[in-house]
């Protein structure tokens, strides 16, 4: 489960943001809502100036960013300088964790990553397939995917395995969009307005 709720003065743009819930959640707003800032809060990089962020009924708001369970992914979010087996486990070899190839194989193939060579000379598309599938080896509560999913190839079918993969491991996922019909992706839709959330 993960609780939000959240205040934050940006210059002369103010969020206020709420969230309850747990599965496969769509954030959607237009750009400049607010979607960023409310996601860089429930991760810890942005510090709020009023509020709670619970994951799993536990406060974290306090918390540095490495202790909160919680992935963010961006576009942007890759190492260069890794080779595409490199990256995707080195979420998991950084939390100390063993992982079966067989796991790291069957990711790959759900997530039609049948590449490999640097990340840096990867397509967009393909480094964020490599991005979401690091996210999901480390095994964190919560992966919060920030416009990741915009620039891929069969968008629809990408999301639909991944929802399935975070879901058997008990992974609370918030994606942001600024297309409203994207809910039909997801388990609950969330909408954005100049800072504020709405539950449809």
């Amino acid at each position: 489960m993960i609780e939000v709720k959240v205040r934050k003065q940006l210059g002369r743009f103010t969020f206020s943001a709420e969230l309850r819930d747990s599965g496969f959640i769509c954030l959607a707003g237009k750009n400049g809502s607010g979607k960023t800032s409310f996601l860089r809060a429930i991760a810890g990089l942005l510090q709020i100036d009023d509020g709670y962020v619970k994951i799993g009924g536990i406060d974290v708001t306090r918390f540095p960013v490495e202790k909160r369970g919680v992935i963010l992914v961006t576009p942007s979010s890759f190492f260069p300088h890794l080779d595409v087996d490199s990256h995707i486990t080195w979420g998991a070899r950084l939390r100390r964790m063993r992982l079966e190839e067989e796991k790291v194989s069957k990711v790959k193939a759900a997530l039609g990553i049948d590449f490999g060579g640097p990340a840096r000379s990867l397509s967009l598309g393909m480094r964020e397939r490599v991005a979401l599938a690091t996210a999901l080896l480390a095994s964190p509560s919560v992966i919060l995917v920030d416009e990741a999913f915009s620039n891929l190839h069969q968008r629809e079918e990408f999301i639909a395995s991944y929802r399935k993969l975070v879901s058997g491991e008990g992974i609370s996922l918030i994606f942001s969009t600024q297309d409203e019909t994207d809910g039909k992706l997801s388990e609950h839709l969330y909408v954005m307005r100049d800072g504020t959330t709405e539950r449809m």
